[in-house]
Protein backbone atom coordinates (compact mmCIF):
# COMPACT_ATOMS: atom_id res chain seq x y z
CA UNK A 1 0.00 0.00 0.00
CA UNK A 2 0.99 3.63 -0.36
CA UNK A 3 1.06 5.73 2.78
CA UNK A 4 0.36 9.40 2.32
CA UNK A 5 1.13 12.30 4.61
CA UNK A 6 -2.58 12.55 5.40
CA UNK A 7 -2.68 8.91 6.48
CA UNK A 8 0.32 9.48 8.71
CA UNK A 9 -1.39 12.47 10.27
CA UNK A 10 -4.63 10.53 10.76
CA UNK A 11 -2.85 7.71 12.61
CA UNK A 12 -0.80 10.10 14.70
CA UNK A 13 -3.97 11.89 15.78
CA UNK A 14 -5.57 8.67 17.01
CA UNK A 15 -5.17 7.68 20.65
CA UNK A 16 -2.14 5.45 21.06
CA UNK A 17 -3.16 1.82 21.65
CA UNK A 18 -2.86 0.73 25.27
CA UNK A 19 0.20 -1.17 26.40
CA UNK A 20 -0.28 -4.94 26.44
CA UNK A 21 0.99 -7.01 29.34
CA UNK A 22 1.93 -10.62 29.98
CA UNK A 23 3.37 -12.83 32.68
CA UNK A 24 7.12 -12.83 32.02
CA UNK A 25 8.16 -14.36 35.34
CA UNK A 26 9.80 -17.34 33.60
CA UNK A 27 11.00 -15.51 30.48
CA UNK A 28 14.33 -14.04 29.41
CA UNK A 29 14.40 -10.88 27.29
CA UNK A 30 17.15 -9.00 25.49
CA UNK A 31 16.32 -5.39 24.63
CA UNK A 32 18.85 -3.67 22.38
CA UNK A 33 19.26 0.08 22.84
CA UNK A 34 17.61 0.46 26.24
CA UNK A 35 19.39 3.44 27.77
CA UNK A 36 17.27 6.15 26.12
CA UNK A 37 14.19 6.86 24.04
CA UNK A 38 11.89 4.06 22.93
CA UNK A 39 14.10 1.35 24.38
CA UNK A 40 14.23 2.97 27.81
CA UNK A 41 10.45 3.34 27.99
CA UNK A 42 9.92 -0.22 26.72
CA UNK A 43 12.38 -1.47 29.35
CA UNK A 44 10.22 0.04 32.08
CA UNK A 45 7.14 -1.68 30.69
CA UNK A 46 8.94 -5.02 30.58
CA UNK A 47 10.36 -4.54 34.08
CA UNK A 48 6.81 -4.11 35.38
CA UNK A 49 6.04 -7.61 34.03
CA UNK A 50 8.76 -9.13 36.26
CA UNK A 51 10.80 -11.15 33.75
CA UNK A 52 13.13 -13.81 35.10
CA UNK A 53 15.97 -12.04 33.29
CA UNK A 54 15.93 -8.69 31.52
CA UNK A 55 19.11 -7.90 29.61
CA UNK A 56 19.31 -4.26 28.61
CA UNK A 57 22.01 -2.95 26.30
CA UNK A 58 23.85 0.28 25.64
CA UNK A 59 26.96 1.35 23.77
CA UNK A 60 28.11 3.60 26.62
CA UNK A 61 28.49 1.89 30.00
CA UNK A 62 28.05 5.05 32.07
CA UNK A 63 24.81 5.98 30.29
CA UNK A 64 23.63 2.40 30.57
CA UNK A 65 24.21 2.34 34.33
CA UNK A 66 22.28 5.58 34.74
CA UNK A 67 19.35 4.13 32.81
CA UNK A 68 19.49 0.91 34.84
CA UNK A 69 19.33 2.85 38.10
CA UNK A 70 16.40 4.95 36.84
CA UNK A 71 14.46 1.87 35.72
CA UNK A 72 14.95 0.29 39.14
CA UNK A 73 13.81 3.50 40.84
CA UNK A 74 10.74 3.86 38.61
CA UNK A 75 9.60 0.23 38.66
CA UNK A 76 11.10 -1.43 41.72
CA UNK A 77 12.46 -4.20 39.49
CA UNK A 78 15.98 -5.15 40.61
CA UNK A 79 16.97 -7.96 38.24
CA UNK A 80 17.77 -5.96 35.10
CA UNK A 81 21.28 -6.49 33.70
CA UNK A 82 23.37 -4.16 31.57
CA UNK A 83 25.36 -5.65 28.69
CA UNK A 84 27.40 -3.55 26.28
CA UNK A 85 27.07 -3.79 22.49
CA UNK A 86 27.96 -1.54 19.58
CA UNK A 87 25.97 -2.55 16.51
CA UNK A 88 28.44 -0.71 14.26
CA UNK A 89 31.22 -3.05 15.39
CA UNK A 90 31.07 -6.68 14.28
CA UNK A 91 33.48 -7.82 17.01
CA UNK A 92 31.22 -6.27 19.64
CA UNK A 93 28.17 -8.04 18.20
CA UNK A 94 30.00 -11.38 18.06
CA UNK A 95 31.26 -10.99 21.65
CA UNK A 96 27.72 -10.20 22.79
CA UNK A 97 26.33 -13.24 21.00
CA UNK A 98 29.04 -15.47 22.48
CA UNK A 99 28.24 -14.18 25.96
CA UNK A 100 24.53 -14.83 25.45
CA UNK A 101 25.29 -18.40 24.37
CA UNK A 102 27.36 -18.98 27.51
CA UNK A 103 25.34 -17.16 30.13
CA UNK A 104 21.68 -17.41 29.15
CA UNK A 105 19.76 -20.56 29.97
CA UNK A 106 17.01 -19.46 27.59
CA UNK A 107 16.05 -16.59 25.29
CA UNK A 108 12.37 -15.88 24.78
CA UNK A 109 12.40 -12.39 23.28
CA UNK A 110 15.00 -10.43 21.32
CA UNK A 111 14.02 -6.84 20.58
CA UNK A 112 16.27 -5.17 18.01
CA UNK A 113 15.81 -1.47 18.64
CA UNK A 114 18.30 0.17 16.27
CA UNK A 115 17.45 3.59 14.90
CA UNK A 116 20.50 5.64 14.00
CA UNK A 117 19.68 8.60 11.75
CA UNK A 118 22.32 10.66 10.00
CA UNK A 119 22.38 12.74 6.85
CA UNK A 120 26.14 12.72 6.36
CA UNK A 121 28.27 9.85 5.08
CA UNK A 122 30.20 8.18 7.88
CA UNK A 123 32.10 4.92 7.67
CA UNK A 124 32.42 2.10 10.20
CA UNK A 125 34.46 -1.01 9.42
CA UNK A 126 34.21 -0.32 5.70
CA UNK A 127 30.42 0.15 5.75
CA UNK A 128 28.24 3.25 5.77
CA UNK A 129 27.53 3.68 9.48
CA UNK A 130 23.72 3.94 9.37
CA UNK A 131 23.49 0.76 7.31
CA UNK A 132 25.89 -0.98 9.68
CA UNK A 133 24.02 0.14 12.82
CA UNK A 134 20.45 -0.34 11.62
CA UNK A 135 20.84 -3.45 9.45
CA UNK A 136 24.14 -5.32 9.49
CA UNK A 137 24.74 -5.36 13.25
CA UNK A 138 21.15 -6.34 14.12
CA UNK A 139 21.07 -8.91 11.31
CA UNK A 140 24.21 -10.63 12.56
CA UNK A 141 22.93 -10.67 16.14
CA UNK A 142 19.52 -12.07 15.20
CA UNK A 143 21.03 -14.91 13.20
CA UNK A 144 23.50 -15.76 15.97
CA UNK A 145 20.65 -15.91 18.51
CA UNK A 146 18.59 -18.43 16.54
CA UNK A 147 20.18 -21.55 18.13
CA UNK A 148 19.47 -20.29 21.66
CA UNK A 149 15.87 -19.45 20.72
CA UNK A 150 15.31 -22.84 19.09
CA UNK A 151 16.74 -24.49 22.20
CA UNK A 152 14.36 -22.40 24.33
CA UNK A 153 11.39 -23.43 22.21
CA UNK A 154 12.26 -27.12 22.47
CA UNK A 155 13.17 -27.25 26.17
CA UNK A 156 10.38 -25.06 27.50
CA UNK A 157 7.61 -25.50 24.89
CA UNK A 158 7.90 -21.75 24.33
CA UNK A 159 7.39 -19.52 21.28
CA UNK A 160 10.40 -17.17 21.16
CA UNK A 161 10.13 -13.91 19.27
CA UNK A 162 12.44 -11.61 17.35
CA UNK A 163 11.08 -8.06 17.18
CA UNK A 164 12.65 -5.74 14.59
CA UNK A 165 11.93 -2.06 15.16
CA UNK A 166 11.14 -0.58 11.75
CA UNK A 167 9.33 2.63 10.74
CA UNK A 168 6.59 3.91 8.48
CA UNK A 169 9.31 5.87 6.68
CA UNK A 170 9.83 2.65 4.71
CA UNK A 171 6.73 3.63 2.72
CA UNK A 172 8.58 6.58 1.24
CA UNK A 173 11.56 4.90 -0.35
CA UNK A 174 12.53 2.09 -2.70
CA UNK A 175 15.65 0.41 -3.98
CA UNK A 176 16.53 1.62 -7.47
CA UNK A 177 16.67 -0.76 -10.41
CA UNK A 178 20.39 -0.31 -11.02
CA UNK A 179 21.10 -1.10 -7.36
CA UNK A 180 18.89 -4.21 -7.52
CA UNK A 181 20.84 -5.37 -10.55
CA UNK A 182 24.24 -4.77 -8.97
CA UNK A 183 26.52 -7.54 -7.74
CA UNK A 184 25.81 -6.60 -4.13
CA UNK A 185 22.88 -4.44 -3.00
CA UNK A 186 24.29 -3.71 0.46
CA UNK A 187 27.76 -3.09 -0.96
CA UNK A 188 26.33 -0.62 -3.48
CA UNK A 189 24.18 1.17 -0.90
CA UNK A 190 27.25 1.50 1.29
CA UNK A 191 29.60 2.73 -1.43
CA UNK A 192 30.85 6.24 -0.71
CA UNK A 193 30.47 7.35 -4.31
CA UNK A 194 26.86 6.16 -4.33
CA UNK A 195 26.08 7.91 -1.04
CA UNK A 196 25.51 11.40 -2.40
CA UNK A 197 23.82 14.03 -0.26
CA UNK A 198 20.50 13.22 -1.93
CA UNK A 199 20.90 9.52 -1.12
CA UNK A 200 21.85 10.24 2.48
CA UNK A 201 18.76 12.37 2.96
CA UNK A 202 16.66 9.18 2.65
CA UNK A 203 19.19 6.71 4.05
CA UNK A 204 17.23 6.20 7.29
CA UNK A 205 14.15 5.34 5.19
CA UNK A 206 16.23 2.83 3.21
CA UNK A 207 17.44 1.11 6.38
CA UNK A 208 13.92 0.84 7.74
CA UNK A 209 12.76 -0.73 4.45
CA UNK A 210 15.59 -3.23 4.82
CA UNK A 211 14.43 -3.89 8.40
CA UNK A 212 10.98 -4.86 7.10
CA UNK A 213 12.46 -7.10 4.41
CA UNK A 214 14.88 -8.72 6.88
CA UNK A 215 12.11 -9.59 9.34
CA UNK A 216 10.16 -11.20 6.54
CA UNK A 217 13.18 -13.09 5.23
CA UNK A 218 14.24 -14.32 8.66
CA UNK A 219 10.76 -15.70 9.27
CA UNK A 220 10.84 -17.54 5.95
CA UNK A 221 14.32 -19.00 6.48
CA UNK A 222 14.16 -20.11 10.12
CA UNK A 223 13.99 -23.85 9.57
CA UNK A 224 11.82 -24.51 12.63
CA UNK A 225 9.27 -21.88 11.57
CA UNK A 226 6.37 -21.59 11.85
CA UNK A 227 6.16 -24.00 14.77
CA UNK A 228 8.65 -22.27 17.03
CA UNK A 229 10.01 -18.79 16.35
CA UNK A 230 7.96 -15.70 15.52
CA UNK A 231 9.58 -12.74 13.75
CA UNK A 232 7.82 -9.41 13.26
CA UNK A 233 8.61 -5.79 12.43
CA UNK A 234 6.98 -2.96 14.38
CA UNK A 235 6.48 0.74 13.72
CA UNK A 236 6.51 2.94 16.85
CA UNK A 237 5.19 5.90 14.86
CA UNK A 238 6.50 9.45 14.88
CA UNK A 239 7.63 10.12 18.45
CA UNK A 240 9.20 12.84 20.53
CA UNK A 241 12.79 11.64 20.82
CA UNK A 242 16.39 12.61 20.22
CA UNK A 243 16.46 10.78 16.89
CA UNK A 244 15.90 13.92 14.83
CA UNK A 245 18.45 16.11 16.56
CA UNK A 246 20.90 15.99 13.64
CA UNK A 247 18.56 17.15 10.89
CA UNK A 248 20.27 19.31 8.26
CA UNK A 249 18.64 22.69 7.76
CA UNK A 250 18.61 22.33 3.96
CA UNK A 251 16.78 18.96 3.92
CA UNK A 252 13.21 19.94 3.09
CA UNK A 253 11.68 16.53 3.78
CA UNK A 254 13.55 16.19 7.05
CA UNK A 255 12.37 19.59 8.25
CA UNK A 256 8.80 18.64 7.33
CA UNK A 257 9.12 15.57 9.53
CA UNK A 258 10.36 17.74 12.38
CA UNK A 259 7.37 20.06 11.95
CA UNK A 260 5.05 17.05 11.99
CA UNK A 261 6.69 15.84 15.16
CA UNK A 262 6.03 19.15 16.84
CA UNK A 263 2.38 19.02 15.76
CA UNK A 264 1.27 15.47 16.49
CA UNK A 265 4.05 13.20 17.69
CA UNK A 266 3.39 10.42 20.16
CA UNK A 267 5.32 10.53 23.39
CA UNK A 268 8.26 8.18 23.57
CA UNK A 269 6.34 6.06 26.06
CA UNK A 270 3.40 5.79 23.68
CA UNK A 271 5.69 4.74 20.84
CA UNK A 272 7.39 2.15 23.04
CA UNK A 273 4.08 0.33 23.38
CA UNK A 274 4.58 -1.04 19.87
CA UNK A 275 7.86 -2.67 20.91
CA UNK A 276 5.95 -4.27 23.76
CA UNK A 277 3.17 -5.40 21.44
CA UNK A 278 5.67 -7.07 19.13
CA UNK A 279 7.09 -8.92 22.11
CA UNK A 280 3.94 -10.00 23.97
CA UNK A 281 0.93 -9.09 21.82
CA UNK A 282 -1.25 -11.71 20.11
CA UNK A 283 0.07 -14.52 22.31
CA UNK A 284 -3.04 -16.56 21.53
CA UNK A 285 -2.35 -16.38 17.79
CA UNK A 286 1.35 -16.50 16.89
CA UNK A 287 0.57 -17.13 13.23
CA UNK A 288 -1.21 -13.79 12.98
CA UNK A 289 1.99 -11.79 13.32
CA UNK A 290 4.66 -14.13 11.91
CA UNK A 291 6.70 -12.24 9.33
CA UNK A 292 4.30 -9.30 9.53
CA UNK A 293 4.62 -5.54 9.85
CA UNK A 294 2.72 -4.02 12.77
CA UNK A 295 1.66 -0.48 13.56
CA UNK A 296 -0.94 0.84 16.01
CA UNK A 297 -0.98 -2.75 17.39
CA UNK A 298 -2.43 -4.08 14.14
CA UNK A 299 -0.95 -6.10 11.29
CA UNK A 300 -0.62 -3.70 8.35
CA UNK A 301 0.35 -4.15 4.73
CA UNK A 302 3.89 -3.07 3.94
CA UNK A 303 4.81 -0.52 1.28
CA UNK A 304 4.02 -1.03 -2.39
CA UNK A 305 7.72 -1.60 -3.04
CA UNK A 306 8.08 -4.13 -0.21
CA UNK A 307 5.27 -6.31 -1.60
CA UNK A 308 6.26 -5.85 -5.26
CA UNK A 309 8.31 -8.31 -7.30
CA UNK A 310 11.30 -5.98 -7.00
CA UNK A 311 10.82 -5.94 -3.23
CA UNK A 312 10.83 -9.73 -3.11
CA UNK A 313 13.98 -9.80 -5.25
CA UNK A 314 15.71 -7.36 -2.89
CA UNK A 315 14.59 -9.42 0.11
CA UNK A 316 16.16 -12.57 -1.33
CA UNK A 317 19.36 -10.98 -2.61
CA UNK A 318 20.02 -9.03 0.59
CA UNK A 319 19.42 -12.15 2.68
CA UNK A 320 22.01 -14.07 0.66
CA UNK A 321 24.42 -11.14 0.77
CA UNK A 322 24.06 -10.87 4.55
CA UNK A 323 24.81 -14.57 5.05
CA UNK A 324 27.93 -14.21 2.92
CA UNK A 325 29.10 -11.08 4.76
CA UNK A 326 28.43 -12.56 8.19
CA UNK A 327 29.93 -15.93 7.32
CA UNK A 328 33.18 -14.24 6.32
CA UNK A 329 33.51 -12.47 9.68
CA UNK A 330 31.99 -15.09 12.00
CA UNK A 331 32.30 -18.81 11.18
CA UNK A 332 29.46 -19.59 13.60
CA UNK A 333 27.04 -17.96 11.16
CA UNK A 334 27.86 -20.59 8.55
CA UNK A 335 27.05 -23.32 11.08
CA UNK A 336 23.78 -21.62 12.09
CA UNK A 337 22.78 -21.34 8.44
CA UNK A 338 23.57 -25.00 7.85
CA UNK A 339 21.68 -26.33 10.88
CA UNK A 340 18.86 -23.86 11.50
CA UNK A 341 18.13 -21.96 8.29
CA UNK A 342 16.68 -23.07 5.00
CA UNK A 343 19.03 -22.67 2.07
CA UNK A 344 18.76 -19.37 0.12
Amino acid sequence: MRRTHDQLAADQNKPAPPVVTADLSEKTLILIGANAGLGFEAAKHFASMNPARLVLTARDEAKGKMALAQIQEDTGYTKAELWIIDLANFSSVIAFADKAERELDRLDILIENAGMMTYEYEEAEGWERTLHTNNLGPGLLAIRMIPKMVETARRYSAHPRVVVVASDTHYWTKIEKDVIGSAGILATLSNKEYCTQEVMYHRYHDTKLLNVLFARALQVHVRSSPAMITVCAVNPGLCVSGLLTRLPSDAEEAQAILKDRDEFAFTTEEGSRQLVYGAVGSLDDEEKIRGKYIQMSEVTEESDFAISEDGKIVEGKVWEEMLEIFGDIDPKVTEVAKVYLTKP
